[in-house]
């Protein structure tokens, strides 16, 4: 129910302000709270007191951050965090030989949302991190997700995002999916950032329905001239991944 001069329900502008914050900008004052999410001073001043009280913000002498109840509570049963949980063994076998990125994405919204990532101090620098997103038209483990969602969902996807493409990326047409389907993986290279190649597999849930990718990202450019020993690789700690879920399930 909204209860505010703008319409927005509480919990609307909880979401505000925390959607305020971010890897880069961890540590806001209330003022900047204020006009990141567009909530007026006092309103955004009393949100932030009573969010710290609940644990869902911390209040540091530069400002506030946001509070390790809300980890707390995302640990313990949001799937995705289940899912990262179980995936993270493979996830680390693959990094001990690749040494690269490794990461885990699922589909949030028409997103994809990386929930998992492995990465060495040698690797390339890549956009975004654990908790990130990006269209999922866009990453080789986005695209995985997208050849697997049903058809209805990809109609209206390119439908919808079509105009919303990154600068220098294109909507992928339908019969790239379909190929990503029959070959089992997605590998591409320069899509996001020059000479980085990405790679991704799908992960089923019981054999069936795919509930996540497993991707490295990479500037090794043999894995962009030979991706066949890498999505191998991938393959199994794929579905290693698989009779995790499904033993859990």
């Amino acid at each position: 129910m909204a209860n505010s001069p703008s319409g927005d329900s509480v919990l609307a502008r909880l979401d505000r302000v925390l959607s305020t914050f971010s890897a880069a900008d961890s540590l806001l004052s209330a003022a900047e709270i204020s006009r990141r999410s567009g909530l007026p001073p006092a309103t955004a001043h009393r949100l932030c007191r009573d969010m710290v009280e609940l644990g869902w913000l911390e209040s540091l002498p530069a400002g506030y951050m946001v509070g390790t109840r809300l980890w707390e509570m995302t640990n313990r049963s949001a799937p995705t965090m289940r899912l990262a949980v179980r995936a993270r063994p493979y996830l680390s076998d693959v990094h001990a030989v690749m040494g690269q990125h490794v990461q885990l994405g699922v589909v949030e919204g028409h997103e994809v949302l990386f929930v998992d990532r492995l990465s060495a101090r040698e690797a390339p620098r890549i956009h975004g991190g654990v908790a990130g997103r990006l269209p999922l038209h866009v990453s080789a483990t986005g695209i995985v997700l997208l050849a697997h969602a049903s058809m209805e969902f990809r109609e209206f996807y390119r439908t919808h995002h079509a105009e919303k493409s990154p600068a220098g990326t294109q909507m992928i047409a339908e019969d790239r999916l379909e190929q990503v389907r029959q070959q089992g993986y997605c590998a591409q290279t320069g899509v996001i950032e020059p000479q980085v190649t990405g790679v991704a597999v799908p992960i089923r849930q019981r054999g069936r329905s795919v509930v996540a990718a497993l991707g490295v990202v990479t500037d090794d450019d043999d894995v962009a001239r030979r991706p066949a020993p890498w999505v191998q690789m991938l393959q199994i700690a794929a579905r290693g991944i698989q009779r995790e879920v499904g033993s859990n399930a």
